[in-house]
């Protein structure tokens, strides 16, 4: 669900509140969190200061808003259907989502913006819940639920995690810091062969 789109909002509000949202992404990911300044957001997104603090009460929250809008996007683009034709094998469908979610988490955005958790994790816990409820956890539901085919739900479940841990491996944990790694599509193709073959096996 577009985290603009709250019961209860006009239809004003729920421009002014994506406006937010989008010059919040804007700043936090171009100059970091503890560098930002909610002036900052306030002239990104074109309205007054007081409007972002009708909507967000700190900035705080208004990063933890748009946490929660990004990994929503993320969940749209994993559920949005494929065209690349599927016999319906959990092997075909755990490859195509593995290629998928390495493509969009090594996006530079979704990137700056998993630094941006880390970062301020452990002074905001609430974070970390937020990115691991409607994140972390969301991206394990996908592979557990193709895994299910072949699995009962508890294997299903803890091989998902595996997946998705496999898919990452050390590829994303270079890009994550910073690190320019050589031939990343060749990298991930290789992780996503060896995470499936694991899940599988």
């Amino acid at each position: 669900m577009d985290a603009s789109s709250l019961p209860g909002l006009s239809p004003l509000q729920r421009r002014k509140r994506a406006a937010i949202l989008g010059g919040a992404k804007t700043v936090f990911l171009r100059q970091s969190f503890a560098l930002a300044k909610m002036d900052d957001v306030a002239a990104a997104a074109g309205v007054g200061k007081q409007t972002v603090y009708r909507h967000f009460k700190s900035k705080e929250a208004l990063f933890v808003g748009l946490v929660t809008l990004m990994c929503a996007q993320v969940g749209e683009l994993l559920a949005a259907p494929q065209d690349a034709q599927s016999d319906g094998s959990p092997e075909v469908e755990l490859r195509a989502l593995g290629s998928l979610l390495a493509q969009i988490l090594i996006a530079p955005d979704v990137l700056r913006l998993y630094r941006a958790i880390v970062a301020e994790a452990e002074r905001l816990p609430e974070l970390g819940q937020v990115f691991y409820e409607n994140g972390a956890k969301v991206v394990r539901a996908f592979a557990a639920n193709i895994l299910r085919k072949r699995f009962d739900e508890s294997t299903a479940a803890l091989r998902a995690a595996t997946f998705i841990n496999l898919v990452l491996g050390d590829a994303y944990l270079e890009l994550s810091i910073g690190y320019a790694v050589p031939e990343v599509e060749k990298r991930f193709a290789l992780q996503i062969d060896e995470a499936v073959a694991a899940a599988l096996r």
